[in-house]
């Protein structure tokens, strides 16, 4: 029965990381590891950094069941273990090769990504939106749910720092857009001000007891702002659209989903909560109630920042302008295979 199940790559790295992990744990409390503790913590901090990572390398990404990049987060794990084995007052060499290998690891992610997605943009990809073709890259280089953190995190700094004076693309289909009745580009205005006086109050308020807490929270402050701006861009420049075959919702970078008009059931004016207010409603309004119900036939899977997916059977909805729902509404009125209900 063991032999069956080691034949499994992911269950051989298992195994010999669990005996690296075991010995080291082991060697920390011995007394040749408290004769020669810079040598013997450098040793224990290399196994569960550089060994692990080796191993999984070795086992998992050489017989192609795992992308190389996915070593990454073996890294991290093998450093958070040697954080609580090796005794604080030796590990600088953990926070040195934490320093030199996190930065290097993001350096070789983020060029091979935009190389990915300039090789799609030449090679005529199939859609002209960016976040697609980020995403497409990330999931080539990484894949699964570490594919869709990375292309989360790259599209919200490409909108952030890259589509001030970019337009929406011109396009014959009707487009829907969900953050201008609600004025939230002004609304973000007043909140990065606020993280701006907020955040320089608290860096000098926590500067008096540490560096680097203030530090950290400077940048968790820059972290937000990125990600506001970015959120407005998106909401922006990805814009829903309808035509003759589908409702293409895109709302930002928050969600998305392609719904086939055939798969639309009704398309009807909310009167109360009750109307949409349960399980498997995805809302799509800024600040004020939804006002249209877009009830599905199906159950469909909609896509949501770091690989979030929700199954929904409808949509409440809140445009800045109701032209499309009512062609939507014509649509459906006008064949009756369309509007009919399961």
């Amino acid at each position: 029965m063991s032999s069956t199940v080691l034949r499994s790559p992911s269950a051989r790295f298992y195994a010999a990381a669990l005996l690296v992990i075991a010995t080291c744990a082991t060697l920390v409390h011995t007394s040749l590891f408290a004769r020669n503790p810079d040598v013997a913590a450098w040793g224990v901090t290399f196994d569960l950094t550089i060994t692990l990572p080796l191993l999984y390398w070795f086992f998992v990404v050489r017989t192609g069941h795992a992308r190389p990049l996915t070593i990454a987060p073996v890294f991290l794990v093998g450093s958070a273990i040697a954080a609580l084995v090796v005794p604080r007052g030796e590990q600088q060499f953990l926070h040195q090769l934490g320093t030199f290998v996190g930065s290097a690891v993001e350096v070789v992610v983020i060029v091979a990504l935009v190389r990915r997605v300039a090789a799609l943009r030449r090679n005529d990809f199939a859609t002209d939106d960016p976040y697609a073709r980020i995403s497409t890259a990330a999931h080539a280089i990484a894949g699964g749910r570490i594919g869709d953190a990375i292309a989360s995190e790259m599209s919200m700094f490409y909108y952030a720092l890259f589509c001030w004076r970019k337009q929406p693309r011109e396009t014959p289909a009707q487009t829907l857009t969900f953050h201008q009745r609600s004025g939230w580009g002004t609304i973000v205005a007043c909140i990065l001000m606020m993280i701006a006086f907020e955040g320089l109050g608290m860096h000098f308020l926590l500067a008096r007891w540490s560096t680097k807490a203030a530090w950290g929270w400077t940048a968790l402050d820059l972290w937000a702002v990125i990600w506001f701006i970015g959120d407005y861009h998106a909401l922006r420049l990805r814009r829903s659209t309808l035509d003759e075959h589908a409702l293409t919702l895109r709302y930002g970078l928050r969600w998305s989903v392609a719904i086939p008009l055939e798969e639309i059931a009704s398309v009807e004016e909310i009167r109360g909560e009750r109307d949409w207010k349960r399980r498997g409603v995805l809302k799509v309004a800024m600040l004020e109630e939804p006002r249209w119900l877009v009830t599905l036939k199906t159950p469909r899977v909609a896509n949501g920042l770091a690989g979030i997916r929700k199954t929904i059977d409808g949509l409440a909805l809140l445009p800045d302008d109701d032209a499309a729902i009512n062609a939507l509404r014509n649509a459906l009125s006008s064949d009756p295979r369309s509007a009919a209900r399961p």
